[in-house]
């Protein structure tokens, strides 16, 4: 039997065909691959562990003191300025304190003044001026009479009537006299110019001398009370409005300086920081969005912005540390997210944040974004 001839089949049935099979496949193949590009290439999101962070104020001793009495409960509410404890300064060395300027205040008002010791140190310099005058006149009335001995011996002595010793005896004995009285005169004169530039200290007025004194018994007085002060029990005030802790000291116990007594924490969190762990899938820069959900029954989501980067990678020790396989110990680059007024994060709570490639504002303009409370330890 004669075989017959295929039945032709018109291009627009083959083009029908084609778009049918293969079309639809090929253009998921191509939306699929311009997905990934655009994915990996310009949406490129980064899921983090962050914590939430809000202000904590250390109640500490300010100095040595005992524990006397506590005025809040653990965990109580409290607002700013709120007494929370009573301590008693109990350091020897505030009673030395104020022993000493009990003594010093007695000691300024027995002892003579400044003005009247250089008073009597004037006077002394001029009775030692008007002996050395009395002692240069005797001396000149020696001197006098030992030129007349000299005069009165010299012929004799040439005449053989009076012995050499005696005519060298009276020559030494005027020239000492004279020597004597030459030097006399020039310590009267040195002491006399002396005592006339000392003269303003040495005769003082003694009304200003007075009004200094007074000045600084005043002043000793204002240190004994602020040493008298310090004796008396403190009260420690609550610096934040926030919840109390658990007292780390109990009344009785003494305490030394800048030793931990209480803890005041904050109702919220100004800010979460999260931590970026390596490898890296992207670059996070200031003004980057981040997107933060908590992980409470009735989860919340809000968007904002990354006020800062950390300068170095940090060792995580907090609550969202793990430790993977192969590393001894957690690390990450913090991330700083500011949580917004409306949004309630209370410290300590984990979050997750998801970071994405977008960015909102300039990231070298952090004025915006940035507040003094979402900087608080980078």
């Amino acid at each position: 039997m004669k075989s017959q001839n295929p039945i032709p089949i018109p291009s627009s049935v083959r083009w029908r065909t084609f778009r049918q099979n293969y079309v639809p496949v090929f253009t998921f193949l191509v939306a699929m691959a311009g997905a990934a590009v655009t994915w990996k290439n310009y949406v490129v999101q980064e899921t983090l562990q962050g914590i939430g962070e809000g202000v904590r104020s250390l109640i500490t001793a300010p100095q040595v003191v005992r524990v006397q009495e506590w005025l809040v409960a653990p965990y109580t509410m409290v607002a700013a300025g709120t007494p929370l404890a009573i301590v008693t300064p109990a350091d020897a060395r505030m009673d030395y304190d104020r022993l000493r300027s009990l003594f010093e205040m007695a000691r300024l008002h027995v002892q003579p003044s400044l003005a009247e010791d250089n008073a009597m140190n004037f006077e002394r310099i001029r009775v030692e001026l008007l002996r050395t005058k009395s002692e240069l006149a005797i001396a000149r009335v020696k001197l006098q009479q030992a030129e007349r001995d000299v005069t009165r011996n010299a012929p004799l002595y040439r005449e053989k009537l009076v012995s050499e010793d005696i005519y060298e005896l009276s020559v030494n004995t005027r020239d000492a006299l004279k020597a004597e009285v030459d030097e006399k005169t020039k310590a009267v004169a040195q002491i006399e110019q002396r005592l006339e530039q000392l003269r303003p200290i040495g005769e003082p007025d003694r009304r200003r001398d007075e009004s200094v004194t007074d000045e600084w018994l005043d002043r000793l007085e204002v240190a004994q009370a602020a040493a008298a002060r310090n004796l008396e029990p403190l009260t420690l005030v609550a610096p934040i409005t926030g919840m109390v802790g658990t007292p780390q000291r109990q009344v009785g116990e003494f305490v030394a300086a800048g030793e931990l007594l209480l803890t005041v924490n904050s109702l919220r969190s100004d800010h979460v920081v999260a931590y970026l762990r390596q490898p890296y899938r992207l670059d996070p820069v200031v003004g980057m969005t981040a997107r933060v959900t908590t992980r409470t029954h009735k989860r919340q989501t809000f968007t904002s912005q990354v006020v800062q980067v950390g300068a170095h990678v940090e060792v995580l020790t907090n609550s969202i540390a793990f430790l993977r396989q192969g590393y001894l110990v957690d690390s990450g680059l913090p991330i700083v997210v500011r949580v917004p007024e409306d949004f309630h994060i209370r410290p300590g709570e984990i979050v997750d944040v998801v970071l994405s490639g977008a960015r909102n504002g300039s990231p070298t303009d952090t004025s915006s974004a940035a507040t003094p409370n979402s900087q608080p330890r980078l």
